[in-house]
């Protein structure tokens, strides 16, 4: 049975994913529940052995998620970010217009000087949740923002991805492009959140009851201590690249010993469903992966390939892979070497332009909610209030089409040579 339907296994692989998430979304069953059991009948079906599903659940985001809202769990319990959220909305004012801007920008910053995309992104995008929240504004887009701006700026010269562009480059007998990618990452990135700033009226964003800061009370014992956490954990994760979700339950266990929080309100407020959503999906699309559904998907868009359409169907590429995998450790690593092959193929094709390409918009698609920006959007929303599978399917599903929208415009982006930057760089 299993060596006749081997054949066949990529398109079954891929009509199976199909159904698993319009079941979720009809059934509105956690998925991740349905994955992880769906993940193991493909594994049995495709020959594959049963370790297929626990390799592709990702510990790494399981542990980065729970740490991070454990932390911010406790802030939250003990009122740190609530009175932490009004102070900052009363140093805005009535300017409130200036909130997704700032997200943007800061998480931009932040992330260029060093940590990227993932610990400046967890960081950025849980305080623009309890912001959010605060000012009674849209806190799954404000997060969006601070996300968006951590992808913007992950590619400069002293981060891990322009780092790693580098040393993928450099053995191809590429190098001097640093900036070209930086500044076209930030490019892509600026151009969608303008979209989403746009769309979602944010130009018109207006907290309820503008706050003084004469009225606000000033931080306690326990909220002081809070704050010295989180900013001991900004510093080291960030000057020193040091693991943020395992950092987060150091400082959690030193804020519990110093009886500033309520462990067990906190271990509660741990979106657990959430995590078992984001990772089980993860472990299914791994599956998949393994069964090569997602090699035909890519192997189907390179048969397109020519002169004029090699830039944007690579870009579409690597936003199709990284919607089901990592940027940084899969994308980059797989489509550079093609991208060489392919400006060796077609002269008029640019390698930094390729590589541009496949950078922002592997980043453009880093918002799904299979991916650690969506999946921290996700779980920092259920944290900070309670959640229905109804409430978290569609969020899901926000997520999912804003990074298909997302990627559809950096693809338009390649075809129109918006990564050339006009050559003025190469």
């Amino acid at each position: 049975m299993t060596e006749f339907l081997a054949p066949y296994m990529p398109v079954i692989s891929l009509i199976v994913l199909a159904i698993v998430v319009a079941i979720g979304f009809i059934k509105k069953v956690n998925l991740g529940f349905l994955s992880l059991g769906v993940a193991f009948i493909l594994t049995m079906v495709g020959g594959l052995k049963a370790s297929a599903v626990t390799s592709g659940f990702s510990s790494s985001m399981f542990v980065t998620l729970v740490g991070v809202t454990f932390l911010f769990g406790m802030a939250s319990q003990n009122g740190t970010l609530d009175l932490f959220s009004k102070k900052v909305v009363a140093l805005v004012g009535k300017h409130t217009v200036l909130i997704p801007i700032l997200m943007f920008v800061l998480s931009a910053f932040i992330s260029a000087i060093g940590p990227g995309h993932i610990a400046a992104g967890i960081l950025m995008t849980t305080f623009a949740m309890y912001l959010a929240f605060e000012m009674n504004i849209n806190p799954w887009v404000t997060a969006l923002f601070a996300k968006l701006g951590a992808n913007a700026g992950c590619a400069s010269p002293l981060s891990l991805t322009g780092i790693l562009a580098k040393e993928l480059s450099e053995p191809l007998g590429y190098s001097g492009f640093s900036l070209h990618l930086f500044l076209s990452t930030l490019l892509s990135g600026f151009v969608f959140t303008l979209v989403i700033y746009i769309g979602s009226k944010s130009y018109k964003v207006k907290a309820d009851n503008p706050l003084k800061w004469s009225e606000i009370p000033k931080f306690n014992r326990n909220q002081k201590l809070t704050m010295a956490a989180i900013a001991i954990m900004v510093i080291c994760c960030i000057g020193f690249k040091l693991d943020t979700g395992l950092f987060a339950f150091i400082m959690a266990a030193i804020l519990i010993l110093l009886g500033a929080a309520d462990e067990k309100a906190a271990i509660k407020g741990i979106p657990w469903g959430t995590l078992i959503f984001i990772c089980g999906v993860g472990s299914l699309v791994s599956v998949i992966d393994k069964l090569g559904g997602i090699t035909l998907v890519s192997d189907f868009l390179n048969g397109f390939m020519s002169e004029k359409t090699a830039v944007p169907i690579i870009s579409a590429t690597s936003g199709i892979l990284s919607w089901v995998s990592s940027t940084t450790g899969v994308v980059m690593p797989a489509l550079f070497p093609i991208a060489d092959q392919v400006s060796q193929q077609f002269a008029s094709v640019n390698y930094v332009e390729l590589i541009s390409a496949i950078t922002a918009t592997s980043f453009a698609a880093a918002i799904s909610p299979l991916s650690t920006g969506g999946a921290i959007i996700m779980s920092s929303y259920s944290a900070s209030k309670e959640t229905t599978n109804e409430e978290m399917n569609k969020l899901f599903k926000n997520l999912f089409l804003l990074s298909v929208a997302n990627v559809a415009i950096n693809v338009l982006m390649a075809a129109l040579g918006v990564f050339s930057l006009g050559g003025l760089f190469t």
